[in-house]
C-alpha cells in the first residue's frame, strides 16, 4: 500500500473518523472537526484506505511551511486498528513533502520511535488508572503529597464548578505565566480558548475550581474527556494562596469523584522538574512518546540540535 498526501477538503470525513475511533489510540485530538479548529488547512498522510492515517496541521511563518503541534494538542502521530512498527512510523516521516521544511509534532506512544532516533525527541506524561477505589489509590500517594492534601483540608476549601475557560486561563497567565522561562503567546492562548470552546459545546470539557471560604478562586482546571483518558489539560492557581495547596485539594477530589472508574487521567506531562513530582506525588507512573522535531533548513537545522542541547533531550 502506498502512501498518499491528501489536503483536509479532500479526505473523507466520515472514512477518517471511522479510522480514528477504530484505532489503539483513539482521540479527539485527530477528530477531524477538532483538527479543522485548530488548524483550518490542515493536511494528512494516508496508507491505503485510511488503514493508516496521519494528521499534518499546517502553518507558515515568513513564506516557511512548516508542520506543528497546535497548542494543548496532547498527542498527534499515526493511527491506526494494525500494528504500528517502526519501519512504518519511518515511512510515514519520509512521505512528509519537502516542502514542509520544519517539522514539530508530537506523536502518541503506540508510534516507535527508533528508526527516527535523529529526526525526534522522547517527551514525558504521567497517568493513573482510576480502577481502583480512592482507599487503594490513595496508598500510593508520596507522603509529601498526603502531608499537603491533609493541610489543605484544614483550609475550609471546596470544589465548584462555577467558572469559566477565560477564568482559568487568567489565573495561569497573571501567574505561572509571568514567571515561565518559555512565555506562551497571545495567539496561543486564543487558539486554547477557540479549541477549549469548541470541546465544552460536545460536552467534552470539565471545568473544576477551589475557592476558600471568602469565595476568592484559589486553583482551576480544565479536563478534557477524550474517549478513555482523562486529560489534565489546563490549569492555574493563584500564588498569593500558594500556601493553602488549592491544586493538591483539586485533584484529590478529582480523584475521589472519578475512582472505581474505566477512566484513565493523564496529566499531560512536563519536563519541568517540579510539576513532574506533583504528577507523580499522586501515584502516576511516568511514560515516555516520541516528537518529531527535525527541519530540512540548514540554519533551522542548527537551531533544533542547539535546542535539543538546552533542554538536555
Amino acid at each position: 500500500m502506498s502512501i498518499s498526501f491528501f489536503k483536509c477538503d479532500k479526505i473523507d470525513k466520515a472514512k477518517w473518523n471511522q479510522a480514528v475511533a477504530a484505532s489503539l489510540y483513539p482521540t479527539l485530538f485527530a477528530d477531524y472537526d477538532f483538527l479543522s479548529v485548530a488548524s483550518p488547512e490542515w493536511c494528512a498522510l494516508i496508507k491505503g484506505d485510511y488503514e493508516y492515517i496521519m494528521p499534518l496541521p499546517v502553518r507558515s511563518r515568513m513564506h516557511i511551511s512548516y508542520i506543528f503541534t497546535p497548542f494543548q494538542f496532547s498527542r498527534l502521530g499515526i493511527f491506526s486498528k494494525n500494528r504500528i512498527t517502526a519501519e512504518i512510523v519511518r515511512e510515514f516521516f519520509q512521505a512528509i513533502p519537502s516542502n514542509f521544511k520544519q517539522i514539530d509534532l508530537r506523536l502518541n506512544q503506540y508510534n516507535p520511535s527508533e528508526k527516527i532516533a535523529s529526526e525526534s525527541i522522547q517527551l514525558v506524561s504521567y497517568s493513573l488508572n482510576l480502577k481502583a477505589s480512592y482507599t487503594e489509590l490513595y496508598k500510593n500517594f508520596r507522603q509529601n503529597t498526603k502531608r499537603n492534601i491533609k493541610a489543605a483540608e484544614k483550609e475550609n476549601l471546596h470544589v465548584t464548578s462555577d467558572l469559566s475557560l477565560r477564568d482559568i486561563v487568567l489565573l495561569y497567565k497573571e501567574n505561572r505565566g509571568k514567571t515561565k522561562k518559555f512565555k506562551i503567546k497571545g495567539k496561543d492562548y486564543r487558539l486554547f480558548l477557540k479549541i477549549a470552546t469548541f470541546a465544552q459545546e460536545r460536552g467534552f470539557l470539565e471545568l473544576v475550581g477551589v475557592k476558600d471560604g471568602d469565595n476568592n478562586l484559589l486553583a482551576g482546571a480544565a479536563f478534557l474527556h477524550d474517549y478513555s483518558t482523562v486529560w489534565f489539560w489546563f490549569s492555574g492557581r493563584d500564588n498569593r494562596f500558594a500556601n493553602k495547596r488549592a491544586m493538591f485539594f483539586l485533584i484529590n477530589e478529582y480523584i475521589k469523584k472519578y475512582q472505581k472508574t474505566s477512566k484513565i487521567l493523564d496529566f499531560d506531562g512536563s519536563m519541568n522538574e517540579n510539576i513532574a513530582r506533583f504528577y507523580a506525588g499522586f501515584g502516576a507512573t511516568r511514560y515516555s512518546f516520541p516528537m518529531l522535531y527535525f527541519s530540512r533548513h540548514f540554519y533551522l537545522h542548527k537551531l533544533v540540535a542547539f535546542y535539543k542541547i538546552v533542554r538536555g533531550l
